[in-house]
C-alpha cells in the first residue's frame, strides 16, 4: 500500500498554533524516514483548522527537508487564487523537490472565500470559475519563451502574459496535479481526461464504487494502462487514524480527542437514544446510510466509519486492508486531530502505525523522476 501523511491539525486558539505547526513538521520528517509516499498540506483561512493557513508556504519550508517523500497540497481552493501566480508557485515547488510535487486543487467548499466575496457563488458558478482558472494554468504551462503573448480571461481576472513563466517546472510540461472532488460526475470527467483525483473520507464500499468509476472513465477516455495504473496509485482517500496498544486503549484516547476541536461535524444527526454512549458503542451501532460527501446529514456512527480508523495495530491494519481490496491502495492519513493537551498521544499513535501497522500491509512508494520528464496526460 501507499501511505501519505496529511498535516491537518485543529487548534482551540492562537496559543496552540506553534505547537500544532511544530508537531506537524516533526511528523512530516518521521513520515519521510518511515517510507511514506507523500506529505500533504492544506489551505485554510480565518479558522482553527490547519493553523499554518498558507499550505504553499508550508510546503516550501518542507521542500528542502524531505529526502524521499513527495510533497503535495490537499487541497488548494483554486477559486481563491490567480492562476498565473499559482503556476509560478507550483513550478518553484516542483523545482525545489526535483519533480516530487503534486498540486491538489478544488473548487472550494460552498461557503469558502467569504472574505474574497466568493461565499455566495452557486455550485455551478464555482465549477465554472474552477474550470476557467485551470484552463489558464494549462495554457500557461504549455506556453514557451518566444510564443505569442498569452491572453487570458476568467470571471475573476483578465490580462496578457508576455515573456515566459518562471521558473519552468522540473517536470515537462508541468508538475503533477490532481483534482480534489467527491462528486461522481467530476471524478468521471477527470478520468476521461486522464487527470489525477484526490478523494475525501468514504467508507470502503462507497470509495470502491468511485474507484471503479474512475478506472472505467479512464478506460473510456482511451488512456494507456501505464497512465491508469499511475493515476490509481495517486487516488488517495482520507482517514483519521488513531492506533493504540489495544482497541480499548485507542478508543479511550479517542473519547478525549473528540471532545476537543475534532468534535462531531454540524451536519451529524445524533440519535437521542444514544445520548451518553461512548464513541466505541456508537461506532458499533448500525450506521445507516452513508453521506455521499461532507455536509450531507448522516448518523454519528456513519460519520465515524467514514472518517476514522481507531484500534490496535491489528485492527487498523485489517480495516485498511478492506480499502486495498476495494481498489484503493493509497491512504491519506491524519494522525493529529482533536485536543492537543498531550502531544505524546499523537507520537505514540504515529509510531505504532509506522512500526506495527505498515509492516503488516506492505509499503510501496512512487519513485521520483530521474530528470526532467514529460508526464503522460493532463
Amino acid at each position: 500500500m501507499h501511505f501519505s501523511l496529511f498535516l491537518g491539525p485543529g487548534v482551540r486558539g492562537p496559543h496552540e498554533d506553534r505547537l500544532a505547526i511544530e508537531l506537524g513538521i516533526e511528523q512530516a520528517l518521521e513520515a519521510d524516514a518511515a517510507g511514506f509516499t507523500a506529505v500533504y498540506v492544506g489551505e485554510q483561512h480565518f479558522n482553527n483548522y490547519e493553523p499554518y493557513a498558507d499550505g504553499l508556504t508550508m510546503a516550501a519550508f518542507l521542500a528542502g527537508r524531505l529526502e524521499h517523500a513527495y510533497l503535495g497540497t490537499s487541497v488548494v481552493p483554486l477559486i481563491l487564487h490567480h492562476p498565473l501566480f499559482l503556476v509560478e508557485r507550483a513550478n518553484l515547488l516542483d523545482q525545489l523537490t526535483q519533480g516530487r510535487f503534486i498540486l491538489g486543487m478544488s473548487g472550494g467548499r460552498p461557503r469558502e472565500g467569504k472574505t474574497w466575496h466568493k461565499h455566495d457563488l452557486t455550485p455551478a458558478q464555482r465549477s465554472r470559475l474552477f474550470d476557467q482558472k485551470l484552463d489558464v494554468m494549462l495554457r500557461a504551462w504549455a506556453h514557451r519563451a518566444g510564443d505569442a503573448p498569452l491572453e487570458f480571461a476568467t470571471d475573476d481576472e483578465h490580462g496578457v502574459m508576455e515573456g515566459r513563466m518562471m521558473p519552468t517546472s522540473y517536470r515537462d510540461p508541468h508538475p503533477l496535479y490532481a483534482i480534489g472532488t467527491n462528486t461522481p460526475a467530476k471524478i468521471a470527467e477527470a478520468g476521461r481526461r486522464g487527470r489525477k483525483v484526490h478523494l475525501g473520507p468514504f467508507d470502503p464500499e462507497g470509495a470502491g464504487r468511485l474507484a471503479a468509476l474512475y478506472r472505467a472513465s479512464m478506460e473510456e477516455g482511451g488512456h494507456p494502462a501505464e497512465l491508469i495504473d499511475e493515476n490509481l496509485r495517486w487516488f488517495i482517500h482520507t482517514k483519521l487514524i488513531l492506533v493504540g496498544e489495544t482497541d480499548d486503549d485507542a478508543w479511550d484516547v479517542a473519547e478525549r480527542l473528540f471532545t476537543g476541536p475534532m468534535v462531531m461535524a454540524p451536519w451529524i444527526r445524533p440519535d437521542p437514544a444514544q445520548d451518553g454512549w461512548p464513541l466505541r458503542k456508537i461506532y458499533r451501532s448500525d450506521p445507516g446510510p452513508f453521506a455521499p460527501a461532507m455536509g450531507v446529514p448522516e448518523s454519528q456512527s456513519a460519520y465515524l466509519h467514514r472518517t476514522a480508523i481507531v484500534g490496535s495495530p491489528e485492527t487498523v491494519a485489517a480495516e485498511l486492508a478492506t480499502y486495498r481490496a476495494a481498489g484503493l491502495p493509497h491512504v491519506h492519513a491524519r494522525f493529529i486531530f482533536g485536543a492537543l493537551d498531550d502531544p505524546d498521544v499523537f507520537r505514540r499513535s504515529f509510531r505504532l502505525f509506522t512500526s506495527e501497522v505498515m509492516p503488516r500491509l506492505g509499503v510501496d512508494t512512487i519513485p521520483a523522476p530521474p530528470a526532467r520528464q514529460t508526464i503522460l496526460a493532463g
